[in-house]
């Protein structure tokens, strides 16, 4: 008997142990790793997805039997089959540990004080769009519950679950559309979102598995909200169409208007050297972004088309792995505060202030276009801001090297910049890929700017530069003296007269195309570098299909241009020769 309940206690506390290792894995969330390959399966449970239902399996309530101003309460677990039009309100109050599911078979509901649909209390709450069906839910008033103010069209105080082949539109006329004071699950639906600020709002953790989500929204389109907790606090768009627009005139109105001022803060350049006050945004303006995660964000797959006044992507840390997408955005195309990782997927951001910003920037694959209005990639100091910390009228430098980085390690990225096309307050390494870079003709903007080193082990490099700039790998060459190289690889300047949409092709001798860039500005010079070819050996140069060099790579080395372009060593601007500007140049408001 001894023995047996000895066994019994053994098995009890396996079970337990079991059980915890379960939750902390849960909790520690260990597939957001950089290194690691997300398992979405772990992020939901079957009855997230499940849309089946029946009606001999549920209650079915006509909520055209309700007067006027009438709430209906659920009070007991189940699922419930709604139709009909309702002028008041749906509240779910059950057990803590009970579920509610709520099929939504051509619902009107439009509540006159606090949410069309109110979860109190349950363990989760799931809404199914039955196959066909047309569903409308509106707020009215925002109410009050303890110290908090719910403002919501949909709103749940635990988690809350979407799925079914229906419609449903949300009218938030208030402040939110769908909100999850816990996790959100959008597993299916077509669903169609406006609100007066955020669209769709989860404090724990937003997931997006598949259907169509059209947002509209004066906040942000998407966003999970929770800093104070490991684990939480993340967004992660797996699949599915979602489309975003946010802001008043979002996109190309507000981009036009913070191209002179910059946007989030970073204020704009004055005539000697420093940052001025922008005017665009202050510390308590609202955050418009269409996708915003407190913590981490994933992109694993998905069609995604944006028009936002702010960010594209915004979240302490980015991995996007896969998916398709078209952004215009007000600020930063795609920003992370610490590390910003594309692996995978089809990139086109058509317009923003910077396109992709992190502390650090790694591009491993995808095919990214980037248009932007000041930086195209930049590895800054990774805040809301700008990484930026300018050149004070003392004259001391201050833009100093803050240990962050950009790599290109594969994949094919062009950007056509109106100021830095590669940006580091740190160091810079391509290794792998085929990069295109595009910048101005004048102005103290180039197509590679870094802090720290400057490297380039692999890869294919083409840059094309304005027509005042003819060495195309320094910064600021029209002023002499002055610039960023990288060191490495052989490369070799060409003078050009190339127009916006003039796609350059660099082969070997064989013909065999090493990359091809398309900038979507003018230029004046070509610049070329690639791993795969050698000094002293034949290749090509094609712009619009005609042939601009055919011959041997002479042996100009990045990082010794003979341009007037110098280099950074030792925070000292060198003379890199040529015709520029002789002697050291420190980096100050001149």
């Amino acid at each position: 008997m001894k023995k047996n309940n000895r066994k019994n206690s053994w098995k009890k506390l396996c079970l337990i142990m079991t059980a915890l290792a379960v939750l902390l894995s849960a909790l520690s969330l260990p597939a957001f790793a950089q290194d690691e390959a997300l398992d979405v399966t772990t992020l939901y449970k079957n009855k997230d997805v499940d849309d089946s239902w029946s009606l001999s399996d549920a209650k079915a309530i006509d909520i055209n039997t309700l007067a006027p101003g009438e709430t209906l309460t659920i009070t007991e677990k189940g699922d419930y089959v709604l139709s009909g039009s309702l002028q008041g309100q749906v509240v779910v109050e059950v057990p803590e540990e009970d579920k509610v599911r709520l099929i939504l078979n051509g619902v009107f509901i439009t509540a006159q004080e606090g949410p069309a649909i109110y979860e109190k209390q349950a363990d989760k709450l799931i809404l199914t769009l039955a196959e066909g069906t047309e569903n409308v839910l509106t707020d009215g008033t925002p109410v009050t519950d303890g110290d908090d103010t719910i403002g919501a069209a949909l709103y749940a105080e635990d988690d809350l679950s979407l799925n079914g082949t229906g419609s449903l539109l949300v009218n938030g006329t208030q402040k939110h559309g769908i909100q999850s004071k816990a996790d959100l699950v959008i597993a299916s639906g077509n669903i169609s979102v406006t609100s007066v600020l955020d669209g769709v709002r989860g404090r724990n953790s937003v997931l997006v598995l598949d259907g169509t989500l059209n947002i509209t929204a004066g906040g942000d389109g998407v966003t999970s909200t929770r800093d104070d907790a490991e684990g939480k606090g993340w967004v992660v768009l797996a699949g599915g169409s979602l489309t975003v627009k946010t802001g008043e005139g979002a996109g190309a109105v507000q981009a036009s208007a913070n191209s002179q001022g910059g946007m989030g803060g970073r204020g704009r350049w004055d005539d000697w050297g420093g940052w001025g006050t922008s005017s665009d945004q202050t510390s308590d303006s609202v955050s418009q972004k269409a996708v915003k995660a407190a913590t981490d964000l994933n992109v694993l797959g998905g069609t995604y088309s944006f028009d936002c006044a702010d960010d594209g992507l915004h979240a302490v840390s980015v991995t996007v792995s896969g998916g398709t997408f078209a952004i215009q955005s007000g600020d930063d195309a795609m920003h992370a505060d610490q590390d910003l990782t594309i692996s995978g997927g089809t990139i086109d951001i058509a317009q923003c202030y910077e396109g992709l910003e992190g502390q650090n920037v790694t591009v491993n694959g995808g095919d990214i276009r980037v248009v932007a209005s000041d930086d195209g990639v930049n590895a800054s100091g990774g805040s809301d801001g700008s990484g930026f910390v300018g050149w004070g009228r003392s004259g001391g430098n201050t833009e100093m090297d803050n240990g962050g980085m950009l790599t290109i390690a594969g994949g094919h990225l062009e950007v056509t910049a109106g100021g830095d096309g590669l940006d580091s307050n740190g160091s810079i390494l391509i290794s792998g890929g085929v990069t295109g870079v595009c910048t101005p003709s004048s102005g103290m903007e180039g197509p590679i700017d870094f802090n720290g080193t400057g490297t380039q082990t692999g890869g294919t490099l083409i840059i094309a530069s304005g027509s005042g700039m003819t060495g195309g790998m320094g910064r600021m060459g029209g002023m002499g003296g002055m610039g960023a190289s990288l060191s490495g690889q052989a490369s070799m300047t060409l003078s050009c007269s190339g127009s916006a949409g003039e796609t350059i092709v660099l082969q070997n001798e064989s013909g065999e195309t090493l990359g091809e860039f398309t900038p979507k500005s003018a230029y004046g010079s070509v610049t070329i570098s690639s791993a795969l070819l050698q000094a002293g050996s034949n290749c090509t140069v094609l712009v619009s299909g005609k042939t601009l060099y055919s011959g041997v790579l002479q042996s100009t080395t990045a990082g010794t241009q003979n341009n007037g372009y110098g280099n950074w060593n030792n925070g000292n601007w060198n003379n890199g020769g040529g015709n520029g500007r002789g002697g050291q140049h420190r980096r100050r408001g001149w």
